[in-house]
C-alpha cells in the first residue's frame, strides 16, 4: 500500500464513523426529530420539593413523557401564589397525539388528576404521577394563562398528610384542654382518696372473707352432693309408689261412689209416688193427725175442767 492512500484510508474511516455518530445521534433523539409531543400544563398549589426540568410522567406506574418546564404565578382568587408545570407527553407512548387528546377530556370527568409523588425517599427526586382521583374535584387555574391543555391537580401525599395534621390541630385548640385536664386531675384525686378510705379497705377485708365463705360452701356442696342425689333418687322413688297408691285409692274411690250413685237412684226409685212404701207412710201420717187433734181436744177439755179427770165428764 502506497504512502499516498494511507490518508485516503484514513479519511473514508473517519467520515464513515461520523456518519454512525450522526445516525446513532439521530436515532436517539428521534422522538424530537420525527415526532412532535404533546404538552400539556398542570397547576400546583404546594410545594414541588425535588420536581425538577426533565423529570418523569407516569401514568400509573408507566414512564409517557417528562417535565419541560416550571413556572410560577399568582391566582388571585386563592390569593397564593401557584406553578405552572409544563408536561412533554410523547404520542408514540400514548396511541398518538390525536387519540390522546381526545381521551383526555374523558379520562378528566372520570378522574384524570396530576399528583407530585417522590417514589424514593433516598434520592428525594419528585415525578408528576397521572392516575385515576375519582372523587376529588382537582385544582385548575382560572384563567389558564397556559395556552395548553389542562390536567387538574390534587395535592401531594405529604400535603394531604399536612392539611390533616393541620385540621386536628385546630381542632384540639378548640378544645377546653384546660378545662379536661382539671377534671382529669380531680377525677384521679378522687380514685386516690377512694383507694385509701378505711370503708373500701374493710369492704375489700369484708368481700375476703365472703368469698372464703363462699369457698368453704362449695367445699361443703361438693362433699354433699352426692348424698343429696342419691336421697333425692330414693325419695323419687317413694314418691312414685305414693302416687300408685293414690291412683289405686283415687280408683277405689270412684267405684264406691258409683255404687252409692246407684243406691241412691235406687232409693228414688223406692220412695217414688207410686211405690208402696210411700202409701203406707202416708196413712201412718194420716192416723197420727188424727190421734193429734184427739189429743189437742182431750187437752183443751182438761183445761176448761179438771176436775172431769177425778170425777169423769157430767152428764148433759
Amino acid at each position: 500500500m502506497s504512502e499516498s492512500r494511507k490518508p485516503l484510508l484514513i479519511g473514508s474511516f473517519l467520515l464513515g464513523g461520523l456518519a454512525l455518530l450522526v445516525a446513532g445521534i439521530l436515532l436517539l433523539s428521534r422522538e424530537s426529530w420525527f415526532s412532535q409531543p404533546s404538552e400539556y400544563v398542570v397547576y400546583f398549589t404546594g410545594a414541588l420539593d425535588g420536581l425538577d426540568v426533565g423529570a418523569d410522567v407516569t401514568y400509573r406506574g408507566v414512564k409517557i413523557g417528562n417535565v419541560r418546564e416550571i413556572r410560577l404565578s399568582y391566582d388571585r382568587k386563592i390569593k397564593d401564589v401557584v406553578m405552572p408545570v409544563i408536561l412533554r407527553i410523547q404520542p408514540e407512548r400514548t396511541a398518538g397525539k390525536r387519540s390522546f387528546d381526545k381521551v383526555l377530556a374523558q379520562l378528566v370527568k372520570r378522574g384524570l388528576r396530576a399528583q407530585l409523588q417522590t417514589p424514593s425517599l433516598l434520592t428525594g427526586k419528585a415525578i408528576v404521577a397521572l392516575d385515576m382521583f375519582p372523587g376529588q374535584p382537582g385544582y385548575v387555574r382560572e384563567p389558564n394563562e397556559v395556552d395548553l391543555p389542562v390536567i387538574p391537580s390534587v395535592p401531594s401525599r405529604i400535603d394531604q398528610a399536612a392539611t390533616l395534621l393541620g385540621d386536628l390541630v385546630a381542632e384540639m385548640r378548640e378544645l377546653p384542654l384546660r378545662e379536661l385536664i382539671d377534671s382529669a386531675t380531680q377525677a384521679l384525686r378522687g380514685i386516690e382518696r377512694l383507694t385509701r378510705s378505711d370503708d373500701l379497705n374493710q369492704g375489700l377485708h369484708s368481700l375476703s372473707g365472703t368469698l372464703a365463705n363462699l369457698d368453704r360452701l362449695s367445699l361443703q356442696l361438693e362433699r354433699r352432693l352426692p348424698a343429696l342425689l342419691d336421697a333425692a333418687q330414693r325419695s323419687s322413688g317413694e314418691l312414685d309408689a305414693t302416687l300408685r297408691e293414690i291412683r289405686q285409692a283415687s280408683a277405689g274411690l270412684r267405684q264406691a261412689l258409683e255404687q252409692a250413685n246407684a243406691l241412691l237412684v235406687d232409693s228414688r226409685r223406692s220412695l217414688g209416688p207410686q211405690s208402696e212404701l210411700q202409701y203406707e207412710l202416708s196413712r201412718a201420717l194420716d192416723d197420727l193427725g188424727r190421734a193429734s187433734k184427739a189429743l189437742q181436744r182431750t187437752a183443751e177439755g182438761l183445761d176448761q175442767q179438771p176436775q172431769a179427770l177425778i170425777f169423769g165428764k157430767p152428764q148433759p
